[in-house]
């Protein structure tokens, strides 16, 4: 006699499925754990991070796209971009971020963003919902249903909330010091930083 699993032709699939999950999220555990200990034993020189920082604010390629601005009722909006987020994560050290796309369907996609300091143990997350669907004055709500058109959308969104996670983790006098140095490598108008031009 036959048992509900033998009958079953997804019963072996579904404990493969649960194995590899399980498999994954052990390797998972493992790079958070080795990403942990790399950050205990080799602690950022937060003085030699910072001038990394400062050094690559000089290139005018980075200091061109460092900030957004844009005006919201009246108001000017005005922050550190993702472009210039990533660049002060890379020089800062032992610092992770990422976004995740959790579920997509029925025409919309739930995402996670992060961002995590491995030596404070300072974490931001943000889960968010992006309908696939554009919207124009000219032409009103658009649904889309090209692959691209979705993932440049859902990436658009995800990279915002990203930045958000990015400022609440990294010292937000960091950021500030970073947006000055941009500032200052616009206005000097010279094409490379100065270690560059010594070279």
């Amino acid at each position: 006699m036959s048992t509900p699993e033998s009958s079953n032709p997804f019963a072996v699939a579904a404990g493969s499925s649960n194995a590899l999950v399980q498999i994954a999220s052990s390797k998972e555990a493992q790079t958070i754990q080795a990403a942990l200990v790399v950050a205990k034993k080799f602690p950022r020189d937060q003085h030699a991070a910072f001038q990394r920082i400062i050094e690559a604010c000089k290139r005018p390629g980075l200091a061109e796209e460092a900030a957004y601005e844009y005006s919201r009722g009246g108001t000017l909006i005005y922050g550190a971009s993702i472009r210039l987020l990533e660049v002060i994560a890379q020089n800062w050290g032992n610092f992770q971020s990422g976004i995740t796309e959790l579920d997509n369907e029925d025409g919309e996609s739930r995402v996670q963003a992060f961002a995590w300091d491995l030596e404070t143990n300072m974490f931001d997350t943000k889960t968010f919902s992006v309908r696939h669907e554009r919207y124009s004055r000219a032409g009103g709500i658009e649904k889309l249903t090209e692959s691209r058109d979705i993932y440049e959308l859902v990436a658009n969104f995800a990279a915002r909330r990203k930045r958000a996670c990015m400022e609440a983790v990294i010292p937000k006098d960091i950021v500030e010091s970073a947006l000055s140095q941009c500032e200052k490598t616009l206005k000097s108008g010279h094409t490379e930083p100065l270690t560059d031009r010594i070279r």
